[in-house]
Order: structure tokens, then sequence, then C-alpha cells
């Protein structure tokens, strides 16, 4: 049995070593010297025969000269990474990063060569992530020991675990794009040692991680998996994307990971307390919601809008999710009236009309009225068109979620051109998510309802009534 892992060690590293680093541009070795040596700040070394300094780092010839490393990032042919493995001392490296591809995901030889790996890296009390990786991130510390050219925003936030080093750029870049804080992210790939449940009560314990997001494959031991992921959802939110249901996902993870048993079908066991998001942008998505909004008291939502076509797509959107689209009482409907013309809607949905040069002084005034009148648990709202261009009125929402503590989630529909989108950062900058469908915007806001309410159906959201 390997040793239980100090996983603070691998996120929270002392000391990194890199064999096949490189001095040439473009050159994996090269690339991974940089990103380390921008952000970490700990004990730095390169491996590599020929050079004398790499990137401004003294070079050692052999792993065997290098003192005792917390982690190992090994940029090496597969053929060759057994050899290295076994010319470590027993107790020199805690973590072994094997990045490279050529194991159990290919057919001829790659199982057999796994094994070995992992055996040897076993008898010495070394761990093994891996291999197929891309690596992975700690945004808190600014840590970049990955194939992701850029760290996204760093801080206490969503921390995801992986198979897919693609979605581990996907989240990247989303998480640049809005300025989403990312705590960490690890790309487990074959999984032939450190696994997923290991990981999951890591992250569980983690202060910095505020949201767990799971965009996974297969799973070796779903009996682990299924109480760690339980363990972690009753302290924090987990969302959970579970890809290669059918046949052809199948194949085409057997092609990719390797593990040929142990997928997540919605005929298995279902983990209590977790979000299920049908894809990876879905994850990203409600992972942002619940992130900047807290969780809804219930699932009575309002939707405001300035055109009624889009209102009722929404509350189709929304009710076929499970949120209840509940008739506002008279007194309620009274007063949101005096903010509206005549000819505007003030049942639910809330069609205030075009009259767009109004709406930065009428959306917070319904807002404030709806949160008031506790006839509500979320709100959606939305900006779309000509209202999007206003400045004015995206400056009055965000000031609006600033300008005190609100007891009612919101979350945007924003429907506009590109060149309107610094409004949208206006507003996602004051912490209220903005989704550029209505799609996207109604699974984000069913994802704050409470856990007791969602059901895993389809491999979507599907809230309970």
């Amino acid at each position: 049995m390997s040793p239980s892992p100090d996983l603070h060690r691998l996120f929270n590293p002392g000391s990194i070593a890199v064999v096949g680093a490189s001095n040439k541009p473009g050159k994996m070795g090269n690339l991974f010297m940089q990103r380390l040596a921008a952000g970490f700040r700990g004990a730095l070394y390169a491996v590599n025969p020929s050079e004398k300094e790499v990137c401004g780092v003294a070079a050692y010839r052999r792993v065997e000269d290098l003192p005792d490393l917390d982690v190992l990032i090994a940029l090496v042919p597969a053929a060759s990474l057994v050899a290295l493995v076994e010319s470590c001392r027993t107790d020199q490296v805690r973590f072994l990063l094997a990045i490279p591809s050529g194991f159990a995901e290919v057919s001829k030889d790659g199982d057999a060569l796994q094994r070995r790996l992992t055996a040897a890296a076993r008898s010495r009390r070394m761990r093994v992530l891996g291999p197929n990786i891309v690596g992975i991130m700690n945004g808190v510390l600014g840590l970049n020991a990955s194939m992701m050219p850029e760290l996204p925003p760093g801080g206490r936030g969503l921390s995801c675990l992986t198979q897919s080093g693609g979605f581990g750029m996907a989240l990247s870049m989303y998480a640049l794009d809005h300025e989403l804080c990312i705590a960490k992210f690890c790309d487990l790939g074959n999984t032939a040692d450190l696994d997923v449940h290991e990981m999951l009560d890591y992250l569980a314990n983690d202060d910095d991680t505020r949201v767990v997001g799971l965009f996974l494959e297969s799973i070796r031991d779903q009996s682990q998996f299924l109480r760690a992921i339980e363990r972690t959802a009753t302290k924090k939110p987990v969302i959970l994307t579970p890809v290669g249901a059918t046949s052809a996902g199948r194949r085409s993870s057997l092609a990719h990971l390797g593990i040929p048993a142990g997928t997540i079908t919605p005929q298995d066991k279902r983990a209590k307390g977790v979000i299920y998001a049908e894809t990876g942008r879905d994850l990203l998505d409600c992972a942002k919601a619940l992130m900047w909004q807290q969780q809804a008291r219930g699932r009575r939502v309002a939707i405001v809008t300035g055109t009624g076509g889009i209102g009722a797509e929404l509350a189709d959107l929304a009710s076929n999710l499970g949120l209840a689209i509940p008739n506002l009482t008279p007194q309620l409907q009274a007063r949101l009236r005096r903010y509206l013309p005549d000819y505007a809607s003030v049942q639910n949905p809330i069609d205030c009309t075009p009259i767009w040069w109004d709406y930065p002084k009428i959306y917070p005034l319904i807002l404030d009225e709806l949160e008031r009148s506790g006839e509500i648990d979320l709100a959606i709202v939305s900006v779309t068109d000509v209202a999007a261009s206003l400045a004015e009125l995206a400056s009055a929402i965000a000031t609006w979620a600033t300008s005190s503590a609100h007891t009612v989630p919101v979350v945007v529909y924003w429907g506009a051109r590109y060149r309107d989108h610094d409004n949208m950062r206006l507003i996602e900058r004051a912490a209220v998510p903005c989704y550029q469908s209505t799609r996207e915007a109604v699974r984000a806001t069913a994802a704050l309802m409470p856990v007791k309410a969602l059901r895993f159906s389809n491999f979507g959201l599907d809230p309970i009534g």
C-alpha cells in the first residue's frame, strides 16, 4: 500500500526540480522553468546534463545529485521515466509529476510500463501524480507547475480536479476572462497512484478552497470516491461533471486514460449533496455563481426584464429546472407599479418595457422591493441590446450589489454585443455573475438553491419540487 500523502507538500512545496529543463525557447522544459521561476518562491532545481545553468538556475547532471525534494517534475519520454525513478534514493522525492503520456492509455505495453512506474515509486516511498498530465497550480502561492501558459487570478476560490488537460486550459481561460479566483488545480491523468478520493479529502479541509469542481472521466475505486465526495459536500459546494457516459464517450476515455471501467453513469449510486453539471462550461458557470453569491433560502425566483419574450424564455427554462416562478402578491405589485408605466407587467416575470433611459434608476428600486418583500429567494435580471449599452445601468446594478449586504442572490442574463462587454465587467466586478445565454443564467441560478433541492438526472441540474 502506498504511504498516506501529505498533499499540502504537493501544493505548497518547498523544493521543486525539473528533469528535462531547457534553455531552448518553446521547449516544454523551458516553459516549465520560466513559469516556475516567475512565481515559485522555494528552492528550484534544473536537471540537464549538457547545461551548466537553465533560466538562471544552476543545472545538475543527474537526479541522484539533487537534495531531497518535495516535487520532481519529469519531462522525459515514457520509456525513460521508470529508469529515472529507479535512480532516485528512497525518500528523496515526495511527489513525482509524471507529465509524459505513453502509458496505460496506449495499447502496446503501456499498461505494464505504468505498473513498473508505480512499483518503482512505491519502493522509494514516492507518490506519483499521473502519468499523462498537464500538471498542477496553486493560485494562492502563484505556483504554476503546469502546461498552462498563464496563471489565472489566485486566491480563496475554486479548486478543480480533472483528468483532462484541455479542461485545465478552459478553466484557466475562463478564470482570466471573468477574474475568477482559482485556489488549486490538479490534473490526475491516468490515476496510476494518487487517486481522486485522496485529493478530495485534502480539498475538503483546505481553507483556500471554497468550491470544488470535478471534471472526471473514469473512477478506479468508486466506493472510496463516493464516500470522499459526500464527505466533501458536507463542508463546501461540490460540482461534478461526469463525462464518458455513452459508448462513444467510453471509447474516447479508454483511449485517453487507459481506464476501462468505473465511469460515472446515471445508474450508479448517487452522491448526496453534489451538484451535477452537464458540461465543463456548466461547471464553471455554476462555480462562479456559488463563489460570488450566497446560497438561496429556497427556490422562488423573480425575473426582471425589459422584454416579455426573454422573460417568458427565462421562465420556461427556470420552471423546467424546478425553480418556482411565484405570482407576486397584489401589495408587492402595487409597490412595483409606482416605478413603471401602466402598460408594464408587474406580475412575474416583471416586464419593465423598453424604457431603457430609466433602467439605471428603476432596476435598483425593483430589486430593493423584491428583496424586502420576502416573497422571493433569488432574482434573474435580464440586460439586453440597448440596455446593455448603458454604462449607467451597469454601474447602477454594481452599486446596488455593493451598497449593503443582500439576502437575495442575483444573477444577470447579459444579451449584448461584444463591444458592450466592458459594461458587463462592471457588474461582475461587483460579484454579480453574468451569463451570455439564458440557459447558462438559469442553470447557474439553480445551482444557488439549497443542495437538498437538487437531484441527479441525465447529468444535469434537476431540482426537486
